[in-house]
């Protein structure tokens, strides 16, 4: 082989490097957009999912909350009903109390 022939093959060595240096940086590129897409698409996913499950907790407190606010409204009433009923059969002796008290002066 002449020195023609060996810097040939050193030249097409050189280019076929270069195709494949360049190759793997486009490669490489393509690999990390891919990763940065995924990881971003996972943080989305991820950020939905928790906006998801706080909403729901949120709406199971609500809902209990409700629930035991209508069960203390309806206690109150109850109670309510209680002390107007007796007061309403105290209140003619009350008021006959009351007279009495102010023509006995």
């Amino acid at each position: 082989m002449g020195m023609k022939d060996v810097l040939r093959k050193i030249k097409e060595a050189e280019q076929s490097a270069e195709k494949t240096l360049s190759s793997a940086q486009m490669e490489s590129s393509k690999i990390t957009a891919d990763a940065r897409r995924d990881a971003a698409a996972i943080v989305t996913g991820a950020t939905e999912d928790s906006v998801n499950e706080t909403q729901a907790t949120l709406d199971d407190a609500r809902s209990k909350a409700g629930k035991e606010a209508a069960k203390a409204q309806k206690e109150g009433a109850s109670i309510v009903e209680n002390i107007e009923s007796s007061a309403s059969s105290r209140k003619e002796k009350a008021v006959k109390n009351l007279l009495g008290a102010v023509t006995s002066q």
